[in-house]
């Protein structure tokens, strides 16, 4: 965490004296730039693993009653000038 100026309080508890925090953009106290410190960290989440699972989750669309593709258009005829 980047910390840098002085602020009058705390933007969460309004303690007097936060310190600004850039990665949070936001001043916080010293307790409470320590909190979570004591819990162990999280697993990390791939974002193609979420995705892929999604992909398998939801519902395969059915094919539409009707053709999609334009119709075959005849060229222009060319006028010689």
């Amino acid at each position: 965490m980047v910390v840098g100026r002085r602020s009058e309080e705390c933007d969460f508890c309004c303690a007097p004296y936060g310190t600004w925090a850039a990665s949070l953009g936001m001043a916080l106290c010293s307790v409470c730039a320590r909190t979570g410190e004591d819990r162990p960290a999280r697993d990390p989440v791939l974002v193609g693993d979420v995705l892929a699972d999604l992909a398998l989750a939801l519902p395969v669309p059915e094919p539409p009653a009707f053709e999609l593709s334009a119709p075959a258009l005849s060229a222009p005829e060319r006028r010689d000038p």
